[in-house]
């Protein structure tokens, strides 16, 4: 019988003062549903974070000693020709460069770039990946890599025991003034005022190009205590990615969709902006416009908005952006 040797991954590395490497290869806990893969991204952000700016984001305390959590204010993922999310499958490596940027003393945008094995070599005579440049960000990524976005900011809880009216609060020892400036058109501030005060991620320009390909539809869904929750009893900002993907299904075969197609459609950009949390139990309301490109009739778009269904307060909002089976 022949033995197979399971060689370790190198840890992520430190290239600069705002920039870690790493390589990661792809194991069942991260791949499938877009929640698995969101939440390991995720991971790499805390650890990105830890290692760079001063505080061990999972022990993290405010200036009177109660827990302060890193939390997700506003996540983006967009994927270049020949790669998505759900196109990752078991054994796949991937080179990561995650870069940080300053956006003020309680708040911090992480940007990761994200390719398989290969794509992003190191120029001749470099020792290491290259740090992320904002620039990378103002277009599509390249073929088969991967742009994503965390905007995460400090928070800890009002009231012992609950999730809801949470407030900014900074470790006092963590350190964001040497990192770089995050540019203004970058900035995800414009998102979430966006989300917050229209209800809607997408852009005039979006909203012009799009028209109706069906009706709105409405789905509930309540908050698992079994599933949704993190350690702190908080829910867990991947859950909903998938409150998200179960509500756009929702909406895909109200459209008449089978799921073959569903599970085969591409994903070009999925928007979330984080607006509260929620108890476990709570019943949420999803509520889904479905869109099409005017010119690119295989183009997609679902507008996505989670409010609590008691009190009405919005919780999240996201923008999906996929192409259809036959488009690719």
């Amino acid at each position: 019988m022949t033995e197979t040797t399971i060689r370790p991954e190198p840890g992520p590395h430190v290239l600069d003062g705002s920039n870690i490497a790493r390589t990661e290869v792809v194991r069942p806990a991260m791949c499938g549903p877009l929640s698995l893969f969101a939440a390991r991204v995720g991971d790499w952000t805390w650890d990105a974070v830890t290692a760079l700016c001063g505080t061990d984001v999972l022990t993290a305390t405010d200036g009177s000693g109660e827990p302060a959590y890193l939390s997700f204010c506003y996540y983006r993922i967009r994927c270049g020709a020949g790669v998505a999310p759900a196109s990752l499958t078991f054994g796949d490596r991937l080179d990561v460069t995650s870069g940080l940027f300053g956006l003020g003393s309680e708040s911090v945008l992480t940007l990761h770039r994200i390719g398989t094995t290969g794509q992003h070599e190191p120029p001749a005579g470099s020792s290491g990946p290259e740090p992320v440049d904002v620039e990378e960000f103002r277009g599509p990524p390249p073929p088969r890599t991967l742009h994503v976005e965390n905007f995460n900011r400090w928070i800890t809880r009002s009231r012992s025991g609950s999730n809801e009216g949470l407030v900014r609060a900074a470790p006092p020892g963590f350190r964001h003034r040497r990192l770089p400036a995050a540019p203004d058109w970058l900035s995800p501030r414009w998102a979430t005022r966006r989300a917050r005060t229209e209800h809607t991620l997408l852009e005039p320009s979006e909203a012009d190009e799009h028209i109706p390909s069906g009706a709105p539809v409405s789905t509930s869904y309540e908050v698992d205590i079994t599933r949704d929750l993190n350690g702190v009893g908080l829910v867990y900002f991947a859950s909903y990615f998938a409150m998200v993907d179960r509500a756009v299904h929702h909406a895909w075969r109200a459209a008449g969709g089978d799921d073959a197609a569903f599970r085969d459609r591409g994903l070009l950009d999925h928007r979330l902006c984080y607006l509260g949390n929620a108890e476990a139990g709570a019943r949420l309301e999803l509520r889904v416009i479905p869109l099409r490109h005017r010119q690119r009739p295989t183009e997609r778009l679902h507008d996505v908005t989670i409010s609590d269904s008691r009190s009405g307060r919005l919780l999240a909002v996201a923008a999906v952006r996929q192409l259809i089976e036959e488009s690719r």
